[in-house]
């Protein structure tokens, strides 16, 4: 990172700006734009505004974003690593606005200023240092809301000398520590007696031994997975003993945390567990390892200190040396490095005060969590890997996020990925799931993120965040990040009120819930069509579905995580044929192929507001209106087949509450078969002479009417091929269901109505009608009373007007319904206008 410190110059004012961030100056109109108009042409190897490769960060803000801070982090597709590029942000797009700012000397693509950037509509390009001068790319227009919440680059000066010289600097600095040490003399106490007693039966026990090098082949996984569960467990308990002597000054304890930190650290960082030789068990022995030593400093000799730094020192500049190799800023798509920026920011906060090297450290962890953190999701908060990986990953995070805003005051939740990833918890993975879809560690409850729901409810003072942490029963005050989030003022407030549909389109997500936060009503339906495809730990699940109904799960996505890449793992549980979505030929998706990903190409929610619907109805937002409307979403997976498919496009309906209709549209290169997937706990009833499928987990029942195809084979087994591995532990069959076409065809469609309900209830449901019309298909839903649903779904893309079912619509998709009395009460259109009336000719 550049050091340079200067100033930012106008007209009328000279104002600080951070340092670390190159060199800055606001121009008087045209005043730098000679460096624009240098003659360059013919300038070797220079490739300006070139598009983002699929391992890239796409520019940002892109054209035309509204942005949520200022100011916006500015990301820009490298132009070599050695470049030095320029900057400029203006309110022309000719950049001679008297206000155009411009930063120089930067090293890295990505850059924050220090100060905001007022309302209104903004430009801002780049530009590459030459020999013939700067030469800059194009505008691109983004605008800076009112409401645009201030999230400039701290000034790193004023953050550092916020840090205290005296330990602990990590979490528990100054009176938060006598505030925690009072909880634990109190209201925490029996979970702090807890911890001691834990602590108390691993005194003297018998440390696992410096591991040797990983082996190559079909053993590297088990070796791994061993490695991992007999290094972890001893360096938890380092990082709790030492928590336990912090907090409760019990100082067997915390000669304990010393000697696993000095057993620990006196492995050989250039051997066996160097980053780039294995990189778990460093980065477990340093995220463990620099808070008991923060906390524990005062018990070793200056000999002994030296020892166990110089040793951190080489490991935290390994973690380094890989960040600014990929580099992570522009390139951050690799897991593991995830962890490093948080870990190495952890690190430089902890001896910010005793390495010189330690703030250009913090200055560049923070700069990847302003910029390009995180890889996995975007500004919408959701995440590609999935709730499991979710909540692990934010776990490293969030111990990173609290201690920097403890020590400096920067306060990382303004970020918009983490102002809005609860919602992904919250919509995804409610306490009362049995699973946890859709990637690695989907097996898992949602119970499990509780403590992470918890820390991130006191950092954003969100009380439905809170809610989940209290149903999920999230332990609280045993462990360092939830001692450092403890907040008990903070009430739990339901989910109940907000909308029931929420859309995550980043990672191409889209969740329906009926009675969000009421697990005796709730019925809740995930789709996902992502465009990060199958690629770490997200799996060849494009438009794949997952439906649970009362806290137990109908439709499923199955498959273990017994190691990453296992026989099990790669050939079932990140293969198509484990979730329900659709093969081609028995032929799935492709995994593990960044272009192989999918979108959420349509979402609509009852809450929306959308444009169907007459004044009166919407106007009408009352819970029972809202509550009783309709749903949609659509995602595009032709991409994930890799020539198979020219299209797959799945249309879901929600007729709300319970009621899923789904529309498949398949328009395959070669005549093919097609195979439409059902996954589920139990047993699926296929009813005779018909195409009906009954699914049970008690209490909850789904009744699957398949439409189309009207002649398909059904088979189901449950078998996995192959099976999970030992290491997997306990594991458990499900059940997979095949309703394959019968003949060889370049186009099919599915229809399919889910028809959730309680066991038991089965004489409420509706009545379902197939209806085909002139260009489109569809379903009537008919009450007992006589009240009705009309959904419909285009099949002929290229009429201007479709209709089914006596409705006409010129979009994709049309929903009416209409009570007993035949007065229409809710209606859908996507896109376009709202459906009317056929004329009856």
């Amino acid at each position: 990172m550049p050091t340079n410190r200067t100033n930012i110059r106008t007209g009328i004012e000279t104002c600080s700006i951070s340092p670390g961030h190159g060199t800055a100056f606001v121009s008087c109109a045209g005043l730098l734009l000679f460096l624009a108009e240098v003659a360059w042409a013919g300038e070797p190897g220079l490739n300006l505004d070139a598009p983002p490769r699929a391992t890239q960060k796409p520019y940002s803000p892109a054209d035309g974003q509204t942005v949520e801070i200022t100011p916006p982090p500015f990301l820009w597709v490298p132009a070599g690593r050695d470049s030095k590029y320029v900057l400029q942000v203006s309110r022309s797009d000719s950049f001679d606005a008297p206000d155009t700012r411009t930063f120089s000397g930067l090293r890295r693509s990505v850059y924050v200023p220090a100060q905001s950037l007022p309302a209104g509509q903004w430009f801002w390009r780049y530009g590459v240092e030459t020999d013939r001068g700067t030469r800059f790319g194009r505008a691109r227009p983004f605008t800076v809301p009112a409401d645009a919440r201030p999230f400039p680059f701290p000034n790193w000066d004023e953050a550092v000398q916020r840090i205290p010289r005296q330990r602990p600097r990590l979490f528990f600095a100054g009176p938060r520590l006598e505030q925690v040490r009072q909880w634990a003399r109190g209201e925490l106490k029996p979970a702090l007696d807890s911890l001691v007693a834990a602590c108390e039966r691993e005194v003297g026990k018998e440390l696992v031994a410096e591991p040797g090098f990983r082996p190559r082949g079909p053993d590297s996984g088990p070796w791994a997975v061993n490695v991992m569960r007999t290094t972890r467990p001893p360096m938890d308990v380092m990082e709790r003993c030492a928590l336990a002597y912090l907090v409760t000054g019990n100082d067997r304890l915390g000669h304990e945390a010393k000697r696993r930190l000095q057993h620990f650290f006196s492995w050989d960082p250039e051997g066996p567990t160097s980053f780039f030789a294995y990189d778990e068990p460093p980065m477990w022995m340093m995220m463990r390892g620099t808070r008991a030593y923060d906390w524990t400093c005062e018990l070793f000799t200056t000999a002994e200190r030296e020892a166990i730094e110089a040793n951190m020192k080489v490991r935290a500049e390994q973690f380094l040396k890989h960040l600014q190799r990929l580099p992570f800023e522009s390139s951050p798509y690799n897991s593991h490095a995830g962890r490093l920026p948080g870990f190495l920011g952890e690190c430089a906060l902890s001896f910010i005060h005793e390495w010189p090297e330690a703030r250009d450290w913090l200055e560049y962890a923070t700069l990847l969590y302003y910029t390009s953190y995180p890889a996995w999701g975007g500004d919408d908060g959701g995440w590609q890997e999935g709730p499991g990986y979710w909540g692990a990953y934010m776990q490293f995070a969030l111990h990173f996020v609290t201690a920097l805003r403890h020590a400096t005051g920067v306060d990382l939740m303004q970020k918009p990925f983490f102002r809005n990833t609860p919602y992904y918890g919250l919509y995804t993975a409610t306490p009362y799931h049995q699973h946890s879809p859709f990637g690695d560690g989907q097996t898992g409850s949602p119970r499990g993120l509780g403590q992470v729901m918890y820390v991130f409810s006191t950092l954003a003072q969100d009380p439905y965040a809170r809610w989940h942490a209290q149903e999920a029963g999230a332990t609280i005050g045993a462990d360092a990040l939830s001692l450092a989030a403890y907040a008990p003022a903070l009430s739990a407030r339901s989910p109940a009120e907000l909308p029931g549909a929420r859309s995550f389109p980043a990672v191409g997500l889209a969740s329906f819930h009926t009675a969000l936060g009421d697990k005796d009503r709730d019925i809740s339906f995930l789709m996902r069509s992502s465009p990060y495809g199958g690629v770490s730990h997200g799996h060849a699940d494009q438009n794949a579905y997952a439906i649970e109904a009362f806290g137990r799960g109908l439709a499923i996505a199955t498959g273990y995580y017994p190691w990453y890449g296992s026989p099990h793992h790669d050939q079932w549980t990140r293969a198509t044929r484990a979730v329900n979505s659709v093969l081609v030929d028995g032929q799935g998706q492709v995994a593990r192929r960044w272009e192989a990903g999918g979108r959420l190409t349509g979402f609509q929610s009852a809450e929306s507001g959308s444009e169907s619907g007459s004044s009166a109805e919407r106007a009408d937002r009352s819970p029972a209106s809202l509550r009783s409307g309709y749903d949609y979403a659509e995602g595009e997976a032709a991409p994930a087949y890799a020539g198979r498919l020219e299209r797959f496009r799945r249309h879901v309906v929600h007729a709300r509450p319970g009621i899923f209709v789904m529309f498949d549209d398949l328009r395959a290169a070669e005549p093919s078969r097609f195979q439409w997937l059902l996954h589920a706990y139990n047993r699926i009833e296929v009813v005779p002479a018909s195409q009906v499928l009954r699914v049970v987990n008690a209490p909850a029942a789904m009744d699957v009417q398949l439409l189309l195809p009207k002649q398909v084979e059904i088979s189901q087994t449950n078998r996995y091929e192959p099976e999970p591995e030992p290491l997997a532990r306990r594991w458990e069959n499900t059940w997979h269901l095949t309703a394959s076409t019968t003949v060889p065809a370049h186009r099919t469609q599915f229809l399919a109505v889910m028809l959730v309900h309680r066991q038991g209830q089965e004489s409420v449901l509706p009545k379902v009608e197939l209806l085909q019309g002139t260009g489109a298909v569809g379903v009537r839903l008919t009450d007992a009373d006589g009240a009705q649903d009309t959904i419909g779904f285009r099949t002929d893309q290229e009429a201007q007007t479709v209709t089914c079912g006596g409705i006409e619509i010129a979009g994709r998709v049309l929903a009416l319904g209409k009570d007993k009395n035949g007065r229409p009460v809710r209606r859908l259109a996507h896109p376009g206008p709202p459906p009317h009336e056929a004329s009856r000719r």
